[in-house]
């Protein structure tokens, strides 16, 4: 474990300066927001950090939502101070990228990108991504990550996407390999893809299951449900679709069906 851990320290040095590291822990999501209203509310300064967990007990995702979290996955927040707003506007795009990258780098074949940012295996969900942005004097960001590594929870929901992992895909490797290459190549990534945020969008765009012309439901944060055409993804990466002839943009949600 130690050498894991020295191994993925220098593999992230110069992205990461401080490790939080847990067996078992509420939600990294929620500790990162916490960590940054402690930061507004003290003014003091705080490097790059990485809170990494082997499980989650209220794991949470997009829209107030839960991710199951179980033993043996990958859970993590990345929090960083010092991005510009237009490149913080992007990350939920960004992050996608780089996760599909990190996962497709272990082996995973034929990931995919669900809008907005659910990464994909032949239609089934492997890692989902969450980011928190707080503005102010100083701006903070969290980008978390959950990626399932030796199991695929059951999402409970006959609407949604079903569940894949990279123990499901990927014959060699352990789950401490997966963990630590995944979370190198990821942070790395991103890091890189926020010095050619124009570059990574345009990744992300080609790696998007959906399209202009494709027929969707939407879910949105508010639990109501909309349907219709997509005429086209904004530069932004907001869908606009047609729905009963009238155009309108959504800015975020889960496509239930495409």
């Amino acid at each position: 474990m130690r050498d894991r851990l020295d191994s993925l320290k220098e593999c992230i040095s110069g992205q990461v300066e401080n490790f939080v590291l847990f067996d078992t822990t509420d939600s990294t999501h929620a500790l990162a927001t916490k960590i940054i209203a402690g930061m507004d509310d003290e003014s003091q300064h705080l490097g790059a950090t990485l809170i990494l967990a082997n499980h989650q007990d209220q794991g949470q995702g997009r829209g107030e939502r839960t991710w199951e979290s179980p033993e043996g996955g990958l859970y993590m927040s990345w929090l960083r101070s010092g991005i510009k707003a237009t490149t913080i506007a992007q990350l939920p795009m960004l992050a996608a990228v780089a996760a599909h990258d990190a996962i497709s780098h272990i082996g995973v074949p034929n990931a995919r990108i669900k809008w907005p940012n659910d990464i994909l295996v032949d239609g089934r969900k492997i890692a989902g991504i969450l980011v928190y942005a707080r503005h102010g004097e100083s701006s903070w960001v969290t980008v978390g990550l959950g990626v399932n590594l030796l199991t695929a929870p059951d999402l409970g929901d006959a609407n949604a996407v079903q569940a894949t992992s990279v123990a499901e895909l990927v014959e060699l490797g352990d789950v401490e390999s997966w963990r630590h290459d995944i979370v190198c190549n990821f942070i790395n990534r991103l890091e890189n893809l926020m010095k050619d945020p124009e570059r990574g969008i345009e990744g992300w765009r080609d790696l998007l299951i959906q399209s202009p012309g494709d027929t969707v439901d939407v879910r949105l944060g508010s639990g109501s449900m909309v349907s219709g055409t997509i005429v086209e993804i904004t530069e932004e990466g907001f869908l606009k679709i047609r729905e009963n002839g009238n155009e309108r943009v959504i800015t975020g949600g889960d496509i239930i069906e495409s």
